[in-house]
């Protein structure tokens, strides 16, 4: 008799391992490359999806999450792509969740719409810090203004948005850490995530750890 697995729903990740830069606390299966061949990388989804569904077919799909890396660098052609492909592939759920990670620089915003046409229905944004220096000790592109701005087009797009915050950042204070938490719950956001900064071996962090 079959597992009980078998007959429920399921969901499915798409990771894309690419980013802009690699964030030095990061030891995530990302890389930066000066040129991403975007339609090699779209069959070679389109493919795995076909050869996935075969193992799977007749189950019940009920979320999909573009992971990364930062899956707001893909083209959303190919993400439209992606999402029929998933369609014709599995029966999904009438609340299937469609998420997206991005990063909140204004030129990644730029995509939104089109990635919401193709059918994601939640974003999830990596902020991070809701200040300058704090972002800039973590490695990352965007600022703080920048970043609200990004959320509000994120929030007039689409239905869910949700957005990451990383805590026991250098120097920062249990007073700064409450401060920046009810920043970000003024905020009205659909779901926070909140991560401890923790120092990997392999990362720049780590390096700069065992130097001293």
């Amino acid at each position: 008799m079959p597992e009980d697995w078998e007959h429920g729903g399921f969901g499915l990740y798409i990771h894309w391992p690419f980013c802009q830069a690699k964030c030095p606390y990061c030891d995530f299966n990302s890389h930066v490359v000066a040129h991403i061949d975007q339609t090699a990388w779209q069959a070679a989804y389109l493919s795995e999806i076909e050869r996935i569904g075969t193992e799977t077919s007749g189950r019940v799909l009920r979320s999909v999450f573009f992971g990364g890396g930062t899956p707001s660098l893909m083209d959303p052609a190919v993400v439209d792509a992606i999402l029929t492909k998933v369609r014709a592939t599995w029966p999904m759920a009438n609340d299937v969740e469609i998420t997206l990670e991005a990063n909140p620089t204004s030129v990644e915003a730029g995509r939104f719409a089109g990635y919401r046409d193709a059918g994601v229905n939640r974003v999830s944004m990596g902020i991070q810090a809701l200040n300058d220096p704090d972002l800039k000790a973590l490695g990352r592109l965007h600022n703080a203004k920048e970043a609200m701005q990004a959320f509000d087009i994120a929030r007039n797009v689409f239905d869910r948005v949700s957005f990451d915050l990383i805590y026991a950042r250098q120097g920062q204070s249990a007073s700064d850490w409450q401060a920046e938490l009810e920043q970000a719950l003024g905020l009205a956001v659909d779901h926070l995530s909140l991560y401890q900064l923790t120092i990997e071996d392999g990362t720049a962090f780590g390096d700069r750890y065992a130097a001293g």
